[in-house]
């Protein structure tokens, strides 16, 4: 990573109270529980899942949760005591004709009635409608920057790239290098495949980098041990959703990682700069 201090990203007050909601630990790493799967395919428990899911994972240790905002309205505004909530604006379904296009189906005010601390865009590169999905993260990464709240973009190498070398280490610094430059605060990425991998790709990103999970797992065990395995990259921190609310126990999956995350008092160096003051 560079290292330099002019090449560091100076954020306003609201968005570096915000994220220290969600990176809070010691070592401001994160663990992030994204619940916002239903849209995309279908319900993913019994009415009550989305509380029910908030509330073991504010005791196993968890930073942070990602819902849509109708789905936050279904779960206890207490749950958010010790964990932070993120809001999701990108929509988009498993019924479509084309299932990579993504579409803005919030603002960033709604966002902030319902107490969030940060909100999150997906973007497919290279579907068919990329270039309407990078307008939409420019519009919405300006208007987290007028209101002060911190901008999660999910990034994703879709189309003729994700054919090729979707989790290449030039893929995925391409990627963060796009979340950079319109305007996001903390960037979800693929695993590169190992941790030296994944340092590249931290080495070329002035953002936190969150990374995703994928698809459930045969086993709790294969969850834990694969989220341990990114754990030794110095990345800022794990973005599970499936790998966790889809294990056969998710507090203890979700503990095992929070603890592995949490642990230590080094500070991961592209959080550190995200939050350092101007």
């Amino acid at each position: 990573m560079i290292d330099n201090p002019d090449a560091r990203r100076h954020l306003p007050s609201g968005k570096q109270i915000r994220l220290s909601r969600i990176f809070g630990a010691v070592n401001r790493r994160a663990l992030v529980v994204p619940l916002d799967h239903s849209v995309t395919i279908g319900p993913l428990g019994a009415a009550g899942h989305a509380d029910h899911t908030a509330a073991i994972l504010e005791v196993a240790g968890a930073d942070a949760l990602i819902v849509h905002k109708g789905r936050a309205r279904t779960i206890a505004p207490t749950r958010f005591g010790a964990m932070g909530l993120i809001v999701h604006l990108s929509a988009g379904t498993n019924l479509a004709v084309d299932q990579t296009r993504k579409v803005l189906v919030g603002s960033v005010e709604e966002c902030l009635a319902l107490g969030a601390d940060a909100v999150s865009v997906h973007v497919n590169v290279g579907a068919p409608t990329e270039a309407q999905q990078l307008t939409d993260l420019g519009v919405v990464a300006a208007e987290c920057d007028r209101l002060g709240v911190p901008l999660l973009a999910m990034m994703y190498a879709r189309g003729g790239v994700a054919d090729t070398a979707p989790t290449s280490v030039s893929t995925l610094a391409h990627l963060g290098a796009i979340a950079t430059d319109l305007g996001a605060d903390i960037v979800k990425l693929d695993y590169a495949g190992a941790p030296q991998q994944m340092d590249e790709v931290v080495d070329t990103c002035p953002l936190p980098i969150l990374v995703a999970g994928g698809p459930a797992t045969a086993t709790d065990d294969n969850a834990i041990d694969f989220g341990m395995r990114v754990a030794e990259s110095r990345v800022a921190g794990l973005s599970f959703g499936r790998l966790i609310f889809g294990a056969d126990h998710p507090h203890r999956v979700a503990r095992a990682l929070a603890e592995r995350l949490h642990r230590g008092s080094d500070p991961s160096r592209p959080l550190a700069a995200a939050l350092e003051l101007a």
